[in-house]
């Protein structure tokens, strides 16, 4: 479409806006058969191997869950033999000595058991 300047006419305006509008809803409606035509036609649409993308990307972040649970594991445990009973109690201590949560927020209670979960 045409881009209009500081000069354009107020009274033409609206006209552009529905002749844009017109085109936004051809391009929709050509898009549309376009997708339906090529799905008739036994294209497989979307991405064929979203299955395998999810399972590779599903397997990093496992293991980057497991290598910072790894790293922070010691930790915790040398905070419970210091005496914390309580998940808060371990959370305040982990705070304390500034030590981040993998997404480098503030630990938690949850956290703390997600943690142990995982290294347990």
């Amino acid at each position: 479409m045409v881009e209009l300047g500081a000069d354009a006419d107020p009274l033409m305006l609206p006209l552009f806006a529905t002749l844009v509008e017109k085109q936004r809803a051809t391009i929709s409606q050509r898009t549309t058969a376009a997708l339906a035509a090529a799905k008739a036609g036994g294209a497989v649409l979307g991405n064929p191997r979203l299955a395998e993308a999810r399972a590779i990307a599903n397997a990093h972040h496992k293991a980057g869950a497991d290598t910072f649970a790894d790293t922070v594991a010691p930790t915790i445990h040398e905070v419970q033999a210091a005496g914390a009973k309580s998940l808060r109690e371990i959370a305040a201590a982990l705070n304390g000595r500034g030590i981040a949560t993998a997404r480098g927020r503030k630990w938690q209670a949850q956290t703390v058991a997600n943690m142990l979960r995982r290294v347990s």
